[in-house]
């Protein structure tokens, strides 16, 4: 298998996982217990939608569009680590993610790192999602150039 096709299964397998995970009550490894059906669906929806159009983009295989989606991927990573490393190995947060909203909807999921002082822990859900997210930006990439 040639590292496009695996960077479209990549792809897709984190579009899959995402959507179970926002979707699928599946406690202890993600509680959902605190978003409305509405929250769901809408965060699936509108996030879904987008990784579609991106992965879209790089089945193309037209190197401009492909670039865009590698970007995306970039930026989609970062903000993983900017609301879940940051603050674990910092303790400062972003404003959109509260040491507060963690209390209330991840404080009780699996986590595999251990704690550093009173910072939160990024779960494992998310450790997963972040892997998944890092391995499909570096074989998309590789992809761009091979």
């Amino acid at each position: 298998m040639d590292y496009y096709t695996v960077a479209i299964c990549l792809q897709i397998l984190l579009l899959l996982y995402f959507e179970v995970t926002t979707l699928v009550p599946l406690y202890p490894w993600n509680d959902l217990s605190k978003y409305s059906p509405k929250e769901k669906y809408t965060e699936a929806t509108v996030n879904g939608l987008i990784m579609i159009i991106i992965i879209g983009l790089f089945i193309t295989k037209i190197k401009w569009l492909m670039i865009i989606s590698v970007v995306f991927w970039f930026i989609f990573l970062l903000m993983q680590l900017l609301t879940w490393w940051m603050p674990y190995l910092t303790g400062k947060h972003l404003k959109q993610f509260p040491k507060s909203l963690y209390e209330s909807h991840f404080k009780n999921t699996v986590k595999f790192l251990p704690p550093i002082k009173d910072h939160i822990i990024p779960d494992a859900q998310h450790n997963v999602l972040q892997i998944i997210t890092l391995l499909t930006l570096l074989i998309s990439s590789i992809s761009l150039f091979i």
